[in-house]
């Protein structure tokens, strides 16, 4: 609808800035619940679609590695493309791509779960804050102590907070709602089809290739924001270290948040029965349960930077466009 942009934006300045901002208010103010959640009803979907074609994870690489490149496409393009459809029929876009980025953003429901899951840790209620760590982690909690778990919660919100809020702004801005739902969709498969896991080993390496690909960039923003608050110096010396089986975006990220938070991250996991070993990112402490409101709070700064910046971004846009 050509006529109805122009008598509410001047013609020839995006619309994305303004619109995501409003959005992220809406999420923010009204989050879906989980169980209502789009997303949360395609990570079921995903689960049980694997089950039907990776049934055998003791199959030759190859075959894998075909079944995850097939499983990848037909997971990913059915909902893309009833999405498109609708774009082909819709009089007004806007709202559509609206709807969609609404639908892609779920961080506040995790900041959620992990308050919760704090609230446990800090009632000395070990087991049940072990099963609540399940929703958001896919290493073995079984036999985390609570200052395992406070840990896993600090990476897994550093990390999340990456690819899943930054990451779809990103996506936003460059390609409105069906690049942000596309994004967010290739990530809920990496979740649930997790190359850590070994009957995922090899079928999941196609949507871990594409999702490490799609996240690097908002998790190198992310890295900066972190960076410039706390001391751009420190961070690289920091992420000097050797690395050891962390993706490197994930891991120049979790150096800065070892840095923010003056934390200790990293070090060995099990996922399944299988212990990994990871580099250890040391700092002056270990992690306990308040230090994940701490980082939550030092995430909502880092994102309130960065709407800003966006902010800041339309506002020239509309400067430049009436004054030239």
């Amino acid at each position: 609808m050509p006529w109805f942009n122009s008598l509410i934006w001047p013609e020839g300045v995006s619309t994305y800035p303004a619109l995501l901002l409003v959005v992220v208010l809406a999420a923010r103010i009204f989050p879906l619940p989980v169980l209502y959640h789009p997303l949360t009803l395609f990570s079921h979907l995903a689960t049980r679609l694997a089950i039907k074609v990776n049934p055998d994870p003791n199959r030759s690489p190859k075959q894998l590695l075909i079944s995850g490149s097939l499983a990848l496409l037909l997971a990913w393009l059915l909902p893309m493309a009833l999405v498109y459809s609708l774009y082909l029929f819709s009089e007004l876009p806007l709202i559509l791509d609206a709807l969609l980025l609404y639908c892609s953003l779920d961080w506040h429901t995790k900041q959620q779960q992990a308050y919760a899951i704090q609230q446990r840790l800090q009632a000395g209620q070990l087991t049940l804050a072990r099963e609540q760590a399940q929703t958001l982690l896919c290493r073995q909690t079984s036999m985390l102590s609570a200052m395992g778990i406070s840990k896993a919660i600090l990476e897994s919100l550093t990390l999340r907070s990456a690819s899943q809020f930054i990451g779809v702004l990103f996506w936003f801005l460059l390609g409105g709602g069906l690049a942000a739902l596309g994004y967010r969709l290739v990530l809920e498969l990496q979740q649930q089809w997790n190359t850590k896991l070994r009957v995922y080993r090899y079928f999941a390496a196609p949507v871990a290739f594409v999702g490490n690909t799609l996240s690097a960039v908002p998790k190198l923003c992310a890295t900066l924001l972190l960076a410039i608050q706390f001391g751009v110096i420190r961070c690289y010396r920091q992420c000097r270290q050797t690395r050891l089986n962390i993706n490197r975006y994930s891991f120049y990220l979790l150096c800065c948040a070892s840095v923010a938070t003056r934390r200790s991250l990293g070090g060995p996991v099990y996922y399944g029965a299988q212990k990994q070993q990871r580099s250890k990112i040391v700092q002056q402490h270990e992690p306990h349960a308040a230090d994940i409101s701490a980082l939550v709070k030092l995430l909502q700064f880092s994102h309130l930077c960065l709407l800003i910046i966006i902010a800041c971004s339309s506002v020239l846009q509309l400067v430049w466009h009436r004054t030239y």
